[in-house]
């Protein structure tokens, strides 16, 4: 599941990141590389107009200041002519028509001198008339325009400038205007020469392209240009920021941007003083005028842009997937999780969390495998001992072995195999917990004394009451040299056995060897060794290669000691049998038997047991437990041990069955048979005639005497009578055919019965006797 999501294409947080990253560092200096160059290019070409058109603004400023300039000198010069005397104020114009047609023609000699100059006005306080040469003589008959022209009577200034002083008779004209009192710089004015300007030929409207204005002090515009009076918001705007307290501040150039629309104008201003006044023009342009040539330019560098900014994302792209590769390999390798896969899915806290995850199960599992090693390695060395490894070479056991920590280079390998003697004569058995802790005590035992010949110990339970132990040791020494070593080891092993634990055992050494494929055979080699132990309760060490070499025939197996066993039994003597067993178990062990030698002569007793069970009609299937009484057997180690066992196990539980199926009565007639064919048996004896002198069925006495004897009655008889005949033919010299007769039989019918049941003929049997 988990490495299905990761290979399902989701992506998580860090690889977004990782793709931003790319494009951020890609295209982040291409976007503002294109930003600061169109940006800096186009406030550079700003900054640049902004100078010229200030220059510019400045040179225009300094010739509105001339003109007027030129105004005021003509205007000056034209005041101190003798024409503009005080008698105006009390004369007849009507009546002096030469003095008024003289004034009419300097009037109108001034508005013509100045091309500035739009109507020039006299003004006689006295009359309440003026003079104008279009006009005329004219009395100020509205009160508004009397009222306006008799206050430009007041103040200190012989010279000033008005901008709300309206034309009387001709309103709708520009009202801006330039007032010299008369007498000029007299003490009582008559009358007053007011100058209308007309504006449109000032040098502020000249530049059709630009928003120019021209302002007093008191904000009042007193020109203005084409484009100002088609874009009066525009006007607003710059008024509003002129009023502004920081652009108040600046008393002679200022620069401003004022947005309007969706444009932004770039505003100029320029102060002079003209009249005692701090006059103000104003001269602003669209920034998108200003910029307009360079449009084809910033669409070629936008679309070299895009394909910048197109190639630059390819390459981001292919950067993020190159940057991601190894995060994703580590998400590969330490896998995903379907639950996962969310927008807050970051890949790097998971691979950490997985570390983490990782690292304390990495610690679990190495404490484990601490804590486990040594069972691993017990189980392994166990395995190869039993032969499931037995494909593995020399040099890769000794690579596994080194992954468990066991170095065997250089090594003498050894097998030692103990068998301890859990009872005796003197000694009850012990418990199946008490054998445990003794082959326990028994291993910590030999493993102490096995460290002071730095050997490693490996232990091999065999839960028979015998265990195994691998001694592996430097090969520091010799062969013959590590041999003696070994042998000192398991005389110091049974020393501390029969002084710390108070038992006696049996240890077989086998090798010592170089090579560790060789310790399997070496350990079989000792454990087959074992069975060949003298059998007594005394501690021994026997060397496997030695016992194994000698020759181990095979002893005389004590058949009649069998025979009168299985009579006894089967007769029910208990006591006749134990006594047979003692003296059969003594033969096994007189002759010069093992072990191996006495359990395999007491399976054989068991055997002949089971058949005489079987001819009498029992079943041995129903009073014995095979497998145990085999696996009892192996434990015995001594004679005593041997007839106890045999008594509780084998003759106990067939003598409790014999009693149960015969009755005294049957027993006694049987017993009584038996007698008669002891005394008589080379006579004819019939059991019919037996039977009715009993007075039971000739059956029921045959039947009970194959059940006691394991036989049918002419059986029996027929070995009891061939016993006598051997005994005839090797003791007496009679002829063959004076014992057949003897023995109630035909001396053809008794060669053959003979052979048959001896394989050789009566003769031949005579011979070997003599022979022996």
């Amino acid at each position: 599941m988990r490495q299905q999501n990761l290979e399902s294409g989701f992506k998580g947080i860090m690889y977004w990141r990782s793709i931003a990253l790319a494009v951020l560092l890609t295209c982040l200096p291409i976007s503002a590389i294109t930003a600061v160059y169109l940006y800096v290019g186009n406030q550079h070409m700003i900054n640049q107009y902004q100078q010229r058109n200030e220059e510019a603004l400045v040179d225009t400023a300094r010739q509105v200041d001339e003109q007027f300039t030129q105004l005021v000198h003509y205007a000056l010069n034209m005041v101190v002519k003798p024409h503009f005397k005080p008698s105006l104020s009390d004369m007849d114009f009507v009546s002096n028509i030469e003095e008024t047609n003289e004034l009419f023609n300097t009037l109108n000699l001034v508005e013509n001198a100045d091309p500035l100059v739009d109507q020039v006005y006299l003004y006689i306080k006295k009359q309440n008339k003026i003079m104008e040469p279009d006009l005329g003589l004219r009395t100020l008959d509205q009160a508004q325009d009397a009222l306006n022209f008799n206050k430009l009577m007041e103040g200190d200034s012989d010279m000033f400038w008005v901008h709300d002083l309206e034309r009387p008779f001709n309103k709708e004209r520009s009202s801006h205007a330039l007032v010299m009192r008369l007498p000029f710089n007299g003490h009582t004015p008559y009358g007053a020469i007011v100058i209308y300007i007309d504006p449109s030929k000032l040098h502020v409207i000249r530049n059709s392209e630009n928003l120019s204005f021209l302002l007093d002090d008191q904000g009042h515009i007193i020109g203005e240009s084409g484009m100002s009076r088609n874009m009066p918001k525009a006007m607003s705007a710059i008024l509003e920021q002129l009023k502004l307290p920081q652009n108040a501040q600046h008393t002679n150039h200022l620069r401003m941007k004022v947005p309007v629309d969706q444009d932004v104008l770039l505003v100029n201003t320029v102060q002079f003083e003209k009249m005692q006044q701090n006059w103000t023009y104003v001269s602003g342009t669209p920034q998108s005028n200003i910029i307009a040539p360079t449009k084809p330019y910033t669409h070629i560098i936008l679309i070299c842009f895009a394909f910048a900014l197109a190639a630059s994302l390819g390459a981001s792209w292919f950067a993020s997937k190159s940057m991601y590769r190894p995060i994703r390999k580590m998400l590969n390798i330490v896998g995903g999780d379907q639950s996962k896969q969310n927008s807050r899915y970051n890949e790097l806290d998971y691979i950490e969390h997985e570390w983490k995850q990782y690292r304390f199960s990495h610690d679990t599992l190495q404490n484990q495998w601490k804590r486990s090693l040594p069972s691993i390695r017990e189980a392994y060395i166990n395995q190869f001992l039993s032969g499931q490894a037995s494909h593995l070479t020399e040099p890769e056991y000794v690579v596994k072995l080194q992954e468990m920590e066991l170095d065997i280079t250089h090594k003498h390998f050894s097998a030692m195999v103990l068998q301890q003697h859990t009872h005796g004569e003197d000694r009850a058995p012990l418990t199946e917990n008490d054998q445990h802790l003794l082959t326990y005590a028994a291993l910590n035992v030999i493993q102490e004394l096995a460290e002071d010949i730095s050997a490693y110990m490996h232990p091999i339970n065999f839960f028979d009451g015998s265990f195994g132990v691998i001694l592996i040791v430097p090969d520091s020494h010799t062969a013959d040299e590590q041999m003696h070593r070994m042998k000192l080891l398991c005389d110091q092993i049974i020393r501390a056995l029969r002084d710390t634990l108070r038992m006696s055992a049996t240890i077989v050494l086998g090798g010592p060897s170089s090579t560790w494929t060789d310790v399997p055979h070496i350990l079989e080699q000792a454990k087959r060794a074992l069975h060949y132990r003298s059998f007594d309760a005394g501690s021994q060490l026997l060397e496997a290669d030695t016992v194994l070499s000698q020759k181990n025939d095979w002893i005389d197996y004590p058949l009649e000691l069998e025979q009168d066993f299985i009579h006894a039994l089967n007769l029910g003597l208990q006591r006749d049998a134990l006594r047979s067993l003692s003296r059969f178990v003594t033969s096994l062990q007189a002759g010069g038997g093992s072990e191996w030698h006495v359990h395999h002569g007491l399976m054989r007793l068991i055997t002949s047991v089971h058949r005489s069970m079987l001819q009498a009609g029992l079943n041995p299937y129903q009073v014995y437990n095979f497998s145990n009484l085999q696996e009892q057997m192996s434990l015995l180690r001594d004679p005593k041990a041997c007839v106890d066992w045999f008594q509780r196990e084998i003759i106990g539980p067939y003598l409790e069955q014999l009693t149960k199926n015969f009755s005294s009565s049957m027993k006694s007639l049987v017993e009584n048979v038996l007698e008669q064919i002891e005394q008589n048996g080379m006579q004819d004896l019939s059991l019919d005639v037996m039977a009715m002198e009993a007075g039971v069925s000739a059956s029921q006495l045959s039947k009970a005497f194959k059940q006691m004897t394991g036989t049918n009655y002419i059986d029996y008889l027929t070995t009891f009578r061939m016993n006598r005949c051997k005994e005839l033919l090797l003791t007496t010299d009679l002829r063959i055919h004076e014992i057949a007769e003897a023995a109630g039989y035909q001396p053809p019918y008794f060669n053959r019965m003979f052979k048959k049941l001896e394989g050789i003929t009566p003769g031949q049997y005579r011979q070997q006797g003599i022979g022996k």
